[in-house]
């Protein structure tokens, strides 16, 4: 039997960093205006789709924090709520202009308590 390698992170502020350096893929590999996802959707865009589920929920609650400051969407149409993140969001601009997730990650260290 195979065992999947699970990734476990050392605190929350590892964490943030993940979320950084997603949303800043995400957004940096986006053809079009939106950028849509799963708390663990958002994880596959650095490669740690396997992780444990309160790391999943842990996820959630920076979206929402995102989501309560107006920098995302949220999608609650469907089964599984989603978030977007469109051309008109300061989040948008700050991932486009930037060279790499530092200054996502100073957002959400600022905003994410």
């Amino acid at each position: 039997m195979v065992q999947e390698h699970v990734s476990y992170p050392s605190d929350f502020r590892e964490i943030e960093k993940w979320v950084s350096e997603a949303l800043y893929r995400s957004i940096n590999r986006a053809m079009g205006t939106c950028v849509s996802f799963t708390p663990k959707t958002l994880l596959e865009y650095i490669n740690r789709e396997n992780v444990i589920p309160v790391v999943l929920t842990l996820v959630k609650h920076i979206l929402e924090e995102l989501y309560k400051h107006g920098l995302i969407e949220k999608d609650q149409s469907r089964s599984i709520i989603r978030y977007r993140v469109c051309s008109n969001s300061p989040l948008w601009t700050l991932a486009k202009d930037s060279q790499d997730p530092s200054k996502i990650l100073t957002l959400l260290m600022t905003i994410v308590e």
